[in-house]
């Protein structure tokens, strides 16, 4: 099944999907053996064009598993989802407690920074929730009770999928 990119998904698309240039959207993504390189989705006839930029972009164990997490976030049809499950699940809560941009955002400057667009930042794992302290958490996010809530979702998630070798 080809993927499509409605306009609408470019037109709202939230954090961590940002616009890019030429009608397109990016994004950071974190490969198995940690590095984090910048993925442009644009639309084609027929379908996406995808284009992974970073150290190791081209070789296969980098590039077939960005682009099946890309073709999962693409799934939902209108709407962009995560490329993970704990992203979905952190959008979830965001979009449980009405978060605004601003605190999304917030949770995207946990995670790494993308070397090859200094603006982006890949989605925080659930361990790098984890070793970010609670106050820290309460102060970038601006509530306490939101800070608790996805501490607990990160250690649900590292309990049921530990972060693998290769990342630690």
């Amino acid at each position: 099944m080809r993927r499509q990119l409605p306009a609408a998904a470019i037109r709202d698309c939230a954090p961590p999907w940002r616009r890019w240039c030429h009608g397109a959207i990016a994004r950071a993504e974190r490969s198995a053996n940690g590095r984090v390189h910048l993925v442009v989705v644009r639309r084609r006839p027929g379908g996406i064009l995808v284009s992974l930029t970073g150290v190791g972009a081209a070789q296969g164990e980098n590039l077939a598993p960005a682009a099946a997490r890309i073709r999962r976030a693409l799934a939902a049809g209108g709407r962009l989802r995560g490329t993970s499950a704990f992203e979905d699940a952190v959008a979830s809560l965001l979009d449980d407690v009405a978060a605004p941009v601003r605190i999304r955002s917030a949770v995207l400057r946990l995670g790494p920074r993308c070397p090859g667009a200094g603006t982006l930042r890949a989605m925080p794992d659930p361990a790098c929730v984890l070793r970010t302290p609670r106050a820290t958490l309460d102060r970038t996010l601006g509530s306490r009770a939101l800070a608790r809530r996805l501490q607990a979702l990160a250690r649900a998630f590292a309990v049921v999928a530990p972060c693998s070798p290769s990342r630690s």
